[in-house]
């Protein structure tokens, strides 16, 4: 994760703040409702220490659908089952061409 990034509810975490439909342990629920679309993580992982492990928790509600960041990647791709952010991969897939 990067300092940089900003993370913003998705309309399922907005949806959460307001219906409490997953029931949500309240030290996540307090992490969700922390994240403004405003907050970068560097600011927001003070926030979130003394609720636990802050890259864990921001993990755990970017894996459930609740927020996403301005820097979420989609996943590299992988060619006949090597993945290509592996620059060793990248290297040994050119030099067999």
């Amino acid at each position: 994760m990067f300092d940089v990034a900003t993370y913003a509810k998705t309309a399922r975490g907005r949806a959460e703040v307001s219906e409490r439909k997953l029931g949500l342990p309240s030290r996540l629920r307090r992490a969700l409702i922390m994240v403004d679309g405003r907050t970068r993580f560097g600011d927001l992982r003070r926030m979130l220490e003394p609720l636990g492990d802050p890259v864990e928790i921001v993990q755990q509600l970017s894996d459930m659908g609740l927020i996403e960041s301005d820097y979420d990647l989609p996943p590299m791709p992988v060619i006949g089952g090597m993945i290509l952010d592996d620059p060793t991969t990248i290297m040994e897939l050119h030099a067999t061409r």
